[in-house]
Order: C-alpha cells, then structure tokens, then sequence
C-alpha cells in the first residue's frame, strides 16, 4: 500500500537544531526591543501625567484669583506665602501636612477616594510685589528603579485687573 522512496529529502537533526539556533539568535534582539519599548513607553506616561497634574496646580490657583476678582476681593485673598496641596476641583488651598500621595478616582486625581498613586503635588506660592504672585507646582514620584523623579511647573499671576 505504502511506498517510500529512499530518495526522500528532508531535514537532519543537525540542520533542524542550527536552524532554531539561527532563529532564536534573530528573535532575541527583537525581544529586547519589545521590552525597551514598554519601558520607554511607561516612562513617557509619566511623565506625561505628572506634566498635567504640574499644570493642573496652578490652573487651581489661578482660579482661585480669578474667583477673588469675581467676588470683588483682593486678588491675592487667600493665597499667601507659603507650600500648599490642592486638588482639582480646589476653591481654598490645603494644608501641605505630611503631602499625601494622590489618589485615582474615576479618572481624576484627588485626595480622597480612589487608589493610591505614585504621585504627589506640592504648589509653593510666593509674593513677588503687592501685585505678582510667583506660583510652582512641583510633582515628585518614583520611577519603574526606585529612582526619584520631579517635574515642575512655574507661572506668575498678576493683578491687572
């Protein structure tokens, strides 16, 4: 029923084994790079939220200035010198206290509720003349080593009104 033809061709057992070398040899820089890759791409998420939690500080604090002016008080009402924490929906600043981290929350980041982030905001306020305020809003947060890692954001807020 069955003929075999000793003419077959077909791969050795050596052939087959430097063939998986040569193949294995071609997928482990391939593999590397997938892996750097999502480091990369970790650390750009970051850095990417840190950049906005940067920025959303002191959006809080200029709304709280614009809120004065709304409510015909001094521009500068209630933000003294001074190192403080805010969240986003903040209309008076928080006590720094010990600067929690900030937590997850349906998107958003906030003290309460939510799961706890990596990241922590510290907005500083100083008072350059009766009528500049200098604002920072620092984030600090640990990166995938352990290492420490900062971004801040600067902005003056005047009273031209």
């Amino acid at each position: 029923m069955f003929k075999f033809l000793n003419n077959q061709k077909g791969f050795t057992l050596v052939e087959t084994l430097v063939s998986l070398v040569i193949l294995t040899v071609a997928l482990i820089p391939i593999l590397n790079l997938s892996t750097s890759a999502a480091r990369v791409s970790a650390t750009v998420q970051d850095n990417l939220v840190a950049s906005g939690l940067a920025q959303e500080g002191i959006e809080v604090i200029r709304a709280v200035r614009d809120t004065n002016w709304f409510n015909n008080r001094a521009f500068d009402f209630g933000l003294s010198n001074g190192d403080y924490r805010v969240e986003w929906n903040s209309t008076v600043l928080l006590s720094l206290g010990s600067n929690p981290a900030l937590n997850l929350n349906n998107g958003q980041y906030t003290y309460s509720g939510g799961t706890p982030s990596k990241f922590s905001r510290t907005i500083t306020i100083t008072k350059v003349n009766a009528g500049e305020l200098k604002v920072v809003s620092q984030i600090n947060w640990l990166g995938r080593s352990n290492d420490a890692k900062s971004i801040t954001a600067e902005d003056h807020l005047f009273n031209w009104r």
